[in-house]
C-alpha cells in the first residue's frame, strides 16, 4: 500500500508544481499531450456559471473527471468533506454551498496539495485543510453530512476500507456522492496496464457493479452508479496511442471506460424520545449551553438568559436542540431554532419545531412567524409560507432581540394555528 500511495503522491505533486491540469500535463488523471480530447477528463466538468466566482487559475489545478456538485445538494449549514481534495476547486464550490455557518473539510495526503490549497483559499474561515490517508480519515465518527470527492479513490490500493472509513465519519442519513472513473466491462491485464501508463486516473478502476458492491458492503443504501461520460477511442487514435497493443485489445479498450457520479445514502436511524430523548422546558442552569449551542449555528444567543423559560431544550447526552417562542397575546415569534451539528439529521429539528408551537396553541397563539436566512425550505415542509417584517407586532419584535440582529434581508415566514 504504501509504494502505490507514494507513486501517487510523486505524480501529482509533480502535476501541481508544474501549476497545470493533469489535462495539459500528462502527470494524472488525462493522458498524454498527444491524444484526442475525446478522453479528455478533466475538460467540460463544470460550466462558466459554476465557476464564476472561483480564482481564475484554479480550474486549471483541477484533476477531476467529473462534477460531483450536479448530485451533492450541499444545503447551508452543513459540513462536507471532500476526499483527496487537492488544489482545493471543490472546496471552494463547497464552501460557497454551505455558507459561512458551514464547514468544509479538504482531506489530502501530499503536502505540495495541501499547500496549494492553502494559498488558494486564503480568507474562507469555513475551510479546514487536514493531511491524511482516505483509507484512515482523522476524523470523529458520525461528523460529516455530505462526502464528496473527484477521481480519488480509484486511485486507493484499498477501496473497500475508504467506504468503510466513509459510512463511518457520515452521520445518519448523510450522502456520498462523489466522481470517479469505472469500467463498463472486464478489461485485460495488459490493456488496463497500458491504460494506466496514459493515465493515473485508470490503473485502479473498479467495473460499475464492484464499486456498488463495495458501498453496500460498507452499510450505505440508495446505492446508484450512474454514467457520466463514456471514452470511445476509435481504432485510429488508439494505435497511434497504444501501438504496443494488437487490433483486438485496442477494440477491448474502446467504451470500456466511463466517469460516473456515485451515490449512497447511511442510513438514518431516528432516536426514540423517551428512551434516547426527552424534550423539556428550558431553565436558568441551562443558558450557559443553550448559548453556546446557538453561536454554533450562528446565531444570537440575545434574550435567553432574561428569559429562559420561553425555550424549550431536547436532551440527549446534553443539550442536543433548542428553540424558542416569544408570544404577545395571540401572538408568537418561534425563534433560536437549533440542533447541535454532531446531531443532525435525527429529526430533532422538525421535533423541537413541532414542540414550541404545540406550547404556543396551548397558550392561546393563533399565528406564529419566524425569520430565517437558511432555512425557508424547512419551515416550509412544517407549513409555513411568506410573509411581511412589518406583519410582525413591533412589540414582539423588539422584546425578542431579534430586530438588532436579523438582517433587512432575512426571509419572514407564518404559520396560521387556526
Amino acid at each position: 500500500m504504501d509504494d502505490i500511495r507514494d507513486y501517487v503522491k510523486e505524480r501529482y505533486a509533480r502535476a501541481i508544481k508544474n501549476s497545470t491540469s493533469c489535462c495539459r500535463s500528462g502527470a494524472c488523471c488525462c493522458g498524454t499531450t498527444g491524444a484526442s480530447d475525446i478522453l479528455n477528463m478533466t475538460r467540460g466538468n463544470y460550466d462558466g456559471e459554476i465557476l464564476e466566482n472561483t480564482p481564475e487559475h484554479m480550474a486549471d489545478q483541477s484533476f477531476g473527471c467529473g462534477n460531483p456538485f450536479t448530485e451533492a445538494r450541499i444545503h447551508p449549514g452543513e459540513t462536507v468533506l471532500d476526499l483527496g481534495s487537492g488544489a482545493g476547486l471543490d472546496l471552494f464550490l463547497a464552501s460557497e454551498a454551505t455558507g459561512p455557518y458551514g464547514k468544509v473539510i479538504g482531506l489530502d495526503m501530499t503536502d505540495e496539495m495541501l499547500e496549494t490549497a492553502a494559498e488558494n483559499l486564503r480568507g474562507l474561515d469555513n475551510v479546514t485543510l487536514v493531511k491524511g490517508y482516505i483509507e484512515d480519515m482523522p476524523l470523529e465518527s458520525g461528523t460529516v453530512d455530505v462526502i464528496i470527492s473527484n477521481c480519488v479513490i480509484n486511485l486507493s490500493p484499498d477501496k473497500g476500507k475508504v467506504l468503510k472509513e466513509a459510512f463511518r465519519v457520515l452521520r445518519p442519513g448523510g450522502r456520498f456522492c462523489v466522481s470517479d472513473t469505472v469500467f463498463l466491462r472486464p478489461v485485460t491485464e495488459r490493456a488496463v496496464k497500458n491504460l494506466a501508463a496514459w493515465s493515473g486516473c485508470i490503473s485502479g478502476a473498479l467495473q460499475e457493479a464492484e464499486y456498488a458492491a463495495l458501498l453496500k458492503e460498507a452499510g450505505f443504501i440508495d446505492v446508484e452508479v450512474r454514467r457520466t461520460k463514456v471514452y470511445e477511442m476509435p481504432d485510429a487514435l488508439a494505435a497511434m496511442t497504444f501501438p504496443e497493443l494488437s487490433p483486438e485489445e485496442r477494440n477491448e479498450i474502446n467504451g470500456a471506460l466511463a466517469s460516473a457520479i456515485i451515490l449512497g445514502k447511511k442510513p438514518l436511524v431516528k432516536p426514540e424520545e423517551g428512551r434516547d430523548f426527552t424534550v423539556r422546558r428550558a431553565t436558568s442552569g441551562d443558558v450557559p449551553a443553550i448559548a453556546a449551542l446557538l453561536e454554533e449555528n450562528g446565531l444570537t444567543p440575545l434574550g435567553v438568559a432574561e428569559t429562559p423559560e420561553n425555550f424549550l431544550v431536547l436532551e440527549y447526552s446534553g443539550i442536543a436542540a433548542v428553540a424558542g417562542m416569544e408570544i404577545l397575546g395571540d401572538t408568537g415569534l418561534l425563534r433560536s431554532l437549533a440542533v447541535r451539528r454532531k446531531d443532525r439529521k435525527k429529526g430533532f429539528g422538525e421535533r423541537m419545531t413541532d414542540a414550541v408551537i404545540d406550547r404556543a396553541r396551548e397558550k392561546g397563539v393563533r399565528t406564529v412567524y419566524l425569520l430565517t436566512e437558511t432555512a425557508e425550505r424547512f419551515f416550509g415542509r412544517a407549513g409555513f409560507t411568506a410573509a411581511r417584517r412589518e406583519d410582525i407586532p413591533a412589540p414582539l419584535m423588539q422584546s425578542s432581540a431579534l430586530d438588532r440582529v436579523c438582517p433587512q434581508g432575512s426571509a419572514v415566514l407564518r404559520l396560521f394555528l387556526g
